[in-house]
């Protein structure tokens, strides 16, 4: 059987580990994608991703004729552009003009009814369609779908933050009341193993000392052992606030997040 300060040693020896968070989870939140503007609303509870564009496409004439007889095709058509009042495509054989036509779009362009024509006294006109287009923020797997336009927003009883420079959201909320501040160690009389507390150790922040002398390191919230705290503080969905006191015990706060809903 194995004696308390060998069974002591092997938890100190992985109190120390260093939680690395996963890359992205609820804690990093999520964000507008690329080349969008992002409108956080609502006590930074919502988030729409937007961004203007404008579509052109050219003005032009089919190679339709147009006769008494109907239409048919025929490749003597020309374009007169400098009409003021819009673009004329001439049959030549016939004679007959009719106004030149939209090109048709191509996938993923607005429908035909958003273009309007520009017209160009002096040159050819061309079709404009000034959209304003959503997405959904990036970062949620699996991926938000539906009506991009109505955005995201935290659940009811969450609160929101701003990440990525402004340009996303995150929800958060309190866990339960902070917990003072502790480390991982063993003090009965006159003998201490492990690691003691230390009061504003570095400018207002406690810190754990080794009791056989060394570097010191981070505390941890009671009731827990180190390994617990930084395998919690790992979690994508969960996280600790350290409240520095100065002069008094510090306190760990835990928080937890969730993704915007739709």
């Amino acid at each position: 059987m194995r004696s308390v300060s060998s069974l002591l040693s092997v938890t100190i020896a992985a109190t120390w580990f260093v939680a690395t968070p996963a890359f992205a989870g609820p804690q990093q939140g999520v964000k507008c994608p690329g080349g969008y503007t992002a409108t956080v609303t609502n006590s930074n509870k919502k988030l729409v991703c937007s961004r203007k564009k404008t579509y052109e496409l050219a003005s032009i004439c089919s190679a339709l004729a147009f006769s008494n007889q109907g239409i048919t095709v025929s490749g003597n058509i020309v374009m007169e552009p400098n009409d003021p009042t819009g673009d004329k495509c001439l049959a030549v054989v016939t004679g007959k003009k009719v106004a030149s036509v939209m090109s048709p779009p191509l996938p993923g362009y607005p429908p035909v009814s958003e273009f309007k024509r520009v017209n160009n006294a002096s040159g050819p006109d061309k079709f404009v369609a000034a959209v304003v287009e959503y997405a959904f923020p990036e970062g949620k797997i699996p991926p938000y779908l539906g009506n991009a336009a109505n955005g995201v927003r935290c659940p009811s009883g969450w609160d929101g933050d701003k990440v990525y420079d402004g340009k996303g959201i995150r929800c958060d909320k309190l866990d339960g009341v902070p917990k003072l501040v502790d480390c991982d160690g063993i003090a009965a009389g006159p003998v201490a193993l492990g690691w003691k507390w230390q009061q504003d150790h570095v400018g207002a922040e406690d810190r754990c000392l080794p009791v056989g002398g060394g570097q010191h390191g981070p505390t941890k919230a009671q009731g827990m052992t180190k390994v617990q705290f930084d395998a919690d503080r790992a979690r994508d969905d969960a996280g600790w606030v350290l409240d520095k006191r100065s002069g008094a015990r510090d306190r760990w706060q835990r928080k937890v997040y969730a993704f915007p809903i739709q």
